[in-house]
């Protein structure tokens, strides 16, 4: 009997030994990317901006734009609708992000009342003098040739994050991105090129807690050191969960569509 015991209780110290240690499911790249989209994208959502965009000390431009958020199945539609100043009212855009996380970009034109494709080949391209680019809608997004991968975890406001290497296979630069591990939120991104130079720089600068007591981000600056820029954005106004129509992620019909009235 006493035999037997010892048997016993070797074999639950070694079963313990050998799966109590067991490491958790390290999450890849592409997992934290995804709840990235899950944790911020799945409800369409409506909010006000207003950026200021500074070269040195002085103010070049100040906007106000609605932007929404609309998710379409496995896609993600993003409109901005220019509200200020008066030259720039009625500016549209409307960027689609499909499956294959390949993207496409409208344009708007109030006073020819055209609607105009958007290159993609230079997605760090201005949005309307705003110094907002088609990369700081679409992000956290990669492409369908470009592979994320995990480049170390630190901390950014005292928030740990994972940072995500994204590289772009066409010219050896690459995105890397800040996410929160406790609620996958992006706080900061940067774009490097070819050897090492940060070329653009993308952070949260304040956050707020929404109706549902999750955190999201009130203020971000984005610095673009080559043309000495900055351009401060704040967020106003948002709405989570809500109907939005479905026109205004349509390419033929969200320049003209009056979703206001």
């Amino acid at each position: 009997m006493r035999l037997h015991s010892k048997l016993l209780s070797v074999v639950i110290f070694t079963f313990f030994m050998c799966f109590s240690f067991v490491p958790a499911h390290a999450m890849t790249a592409d997992e934290i990317l995804q709840q990235v989209e899950k944790q911020n994208f799945n409800d369409n959502f409506r909010i006000v901006l207003s950026s200021k965009t500074l070269k040195g000390k002085k103010t070049v431009s100040e906007n106000v734009i609605w932007l929404m958020g609309v998710r379409l199945g496995d896609k993600n539609a993003f409109f901005l609708d220019f509200e200020q100043p008066k030259e720039s009212q009625g500016l549209r855009f409307l960027i689609l992000v499909d499956a294959n996380k390949s993207a496409q970009a409208f344009m708007y034109l109030p006073a020819t009342g055209k609607t105009l494709p958007l290159a993609m080949d230079d997605p760090a391209a201005d949005l309307g003098g705003t110094g907002l680019s088609v990369e700081d809608i679409q992000g956290f997004i990669p492409k369908a040739d470009e592979k994320p991968s995990i480049l170390k975890e630190e901390q950014v406001d005292g928030k740990d994050c994972y940072v995500i290497r994204i590289e772009q296979p066409s010219d050896s630069s690459e995105r890397q991105l800040w996410i929160t591990k406790k609620d996958f939120i992006l706080l900061k991104t940067q774009a490097v090129d070819r050897s090492g130079k940060v070329k653009r720089t993308f952070r949260v600068t304040e956050m707020f807690k929404t109706e549902q007591g999750r955190e999201f981000p009130r203020a971000e600056e984005i610095t673009i050191p080559e043309k000495d820029t900055r351009v401060l954005i704040r967020q106003e106004n948002a709405v989570f969960g809500i109907e939005i129509p479905e026109e205004i992620s349509d390419p033929a019909k969200f320049g003209t569509f009056r979703w206001k009235s």
